[in-house]
């Protein structure tokens, strides 16, 4: 095999591979907000209408971090009156805790 054959195909089996991966991260269905996982994130707006007796709607997500491994803290904006709520929850959207904030 001739030196161009060979690094032909090494360029094919690169480019090859270099597809593979790209679609395989844009196949990813993991939104983030602020690093908390889509999972978590809907999880807690769910437990936040129940909760809080509000649509849906009615809840912004404001941001997120992460006070721990695998924990997320997600602050929400709860009604009109965008009162400041934190929604806790775990990495496969399993929610641990949901209060209002203290006003500042």
């Amino acid at each position: 095999m001739t030196s161009d054959r060979i690094l032909s195909r090494s360029l094919h089996a690169g480019a090859c591979l270099f597809l593979v991966l790209a679609l395989a991260a844009c196949n990813s269905t993991a939104l983030r907000v602020g690093g908390a996982p889509d999972v978590s994130v809907r999880n807690c707006v769910a437990a936040a209408a129940r909760e809080f007796k509000v649509a849906p709607a009615a809840l912004a997500v404001m941001s997120s971090s992460t006070p721990r491994d695998g924990v997320y803290a997600i602050n929400l904006a709860v009604g009109p009156q965008k009162r400041s709520a934190v929604c806790t929850a775990d990495e496969n959207g399993t929610v641990l805790g949901l209060v209002y904030k203290r006003p500042e």
